[in-house]
């Protein structure tokens, strides 16, 4: 399904990779980490000034500003050298996956799957998991993908090489945070598709390396029968 896979790690971030190890094994993914790139390694490529403004209007001038604004870049950064690594490497597919991701129980049924599934649709991009927006289209191609326009999030994802070079050349100049990119820039313009059910969800109660706190779980009705059902249906 994919050529590589690589989870994108702080190096001091140690607890995060023997996390993801065992949710790596749970779902027979293998994977190899990929040192992310921290804020100290940036002194020398700022954030553009775009990237500045687009946050200030977003999420105004609080006093963990600047912190925010450098650990979105450097998010950024690491995703795109998991891509040059790809494309040098000659990969015609790579999963990229945060360390803060959470499988489902039912993932590695679904992913075998999907991997028959894809190999009859010609998808630029694939989210394992991600939050639909309102205004993106979102319509069956098979049983277990389909066919999105505006999704963020940006934590377990496939990219083809037919992507690669536009994603490298386009995101850094976008002046938005990845996931902001792939969602209002990217994905209307190519061939973009989430898995259903989703497998791959952003780890709660564990701080966020870009937002500085912990994520809270939130209860939604619809979303907890929705997994029930493919508990049920997979498991």
């Amino acid at each position: 399904m994919w050529d590589k896979a690589y989870v994108i790690n702080l190096d001091e971030r140690v607890d995060r990779w023997e996390w993801m190890q065992g949710q790596l094994a749970s779902v027979g993914i293998k994977a190899e980490r990929f040192p992310a790139i921290s804020i100290r390694d940036l002194a020398e490529l700022p954030p553009p000034p775009a990237l500045q403004q687009f946050l200030l209007e977003v999420d105004g001038n609080g006093p963990d500003f600047e912190r925010k604004l450098w650990a979105t870049w450097a998010c950024m950064q690491s995703h795109l050298a998991v891509l040059r690594r790809a494309r040098e490497q000659g990969l015609a597919s790579v999963l990229i996956l945060e360390d803060d991701c959470e499988f489902e129980p039912f993932s590695r049924a679904v992913l075998v799957e999907l991997e028959k599934q894809l190999l009859n649709l010609e998808q630029d991009f694939l989210y394992l998991g991600g939050t639909l927006k309102k205004g993106g289209g979102y319509s069956r191609l098979s049983k277990n993908v389909y066919a999105v326009s505006r999704v963020r999030l940006a934590h377990a994802y496939m990219v083809r090489s037919s992507v690669y070079n536009r994603i490298l050349e386009e995101a850094p100049e976008s002046g938005l945070p990845l996931d902001w990119y792939y969602s209002e820039v990217l994905l209307p313009n190519i061939r973009a598709a989430i898995s259903s059910p989703q497998l791959a969800f952003q780890r709660v109660d564990d701080v966020s390396s870009i937002e500085g706190v912990a994520r809270v779980k939130k209860f939604r009705w619809r979303l907890f029968w929705r997994r029930a059902l493919a508990r049920l249906r997979y498991s």
